[in-house]
């Protein structure tokens, strides 16, 4: 009789430990990603340009941190004042974790976005914001490994977000209309590991 007991009671646990485990897949499976997922992570290709500060910087240089990475141009009327000003609010609504991301412009318009006119352009948003800037050669290269297209000299360009793991690995990316909450969730999600 004991040994039926004891039996039941094995069994009863056994049974409790796999819904307890099921319980905590479900709850993993349903934290999704409001970005697209680029699977198996890749290697951001690592380049060098002139900063705000006209000081060379390499993308390799925010490694530790999460990078939002943009490709614009600093007389855009729509898309590019648009996506900094999001990622302003990332940062804002980051609070405390703030110092874990950090946001990248990448010109598209080298004849103009000098990096004086840069600078001025991310002071507007956020003083960390970093903004780069180079030779046509330089960034067509750039462009080029972040498969970004770039027409009518900088004015047409893609718009996405590419965000960046602190191992430099290329983790989502983001279309133009993304809201700020939904990149604070994929931090979140990033920051705990997942």
């Amino acid at each position: 009789m004991q040994k039926k007991w004891l039996w039941f009671l094995l069994a009863s646990l056994a049974l409790l430990g796999v819904v307890v485990l099921n319980f905590f897949y479900a709850i993993k499976a349903k934290q999704t990603y409001h970005g697209s997922v680029i699977t198996p992570p890749a290697d951001a290709v690592d380049f060098s340009l002139t900063n705000q500060k006209n000081e060379t910087t390499s993308l390799s240089d925010f490694r530790g941190k999460y990078i939002l990475l943009f490709f614009g141009f600093t007389t855009c009327t729509d898309e590019c004042p648009a996506t900094m000003g999001v990622l302003m609010q990332v940062r804002d609504q980051l609070k405390d974790q703030a110092d874990k991301v950090q946001v990248v412009l990448v010109t598209t318009d080298p004849a103009r976005d000098t990096p004086q006119v840069i600078g001025e352009f991310l002071n507007r948003f956020d003083s960390t914001f970093v903004g780069l800037t180079g030779s046509p050669t330089d960034l067509q290269k750039v462009w080029k490994d972040y498969g970004v297209t770039v027409l009518d000299n900088g004015e047409t360009h893609s718009t996405f977000v590419y965000l960046i793991d602190p191992e430099g690995k290329l983790r989502l990316t983001y279309p133009f209309d993304t809201r700020v909450e939904d990149y604070i969730a994929d931090l979140k999600l990033l920051f705990k590991g997942n």
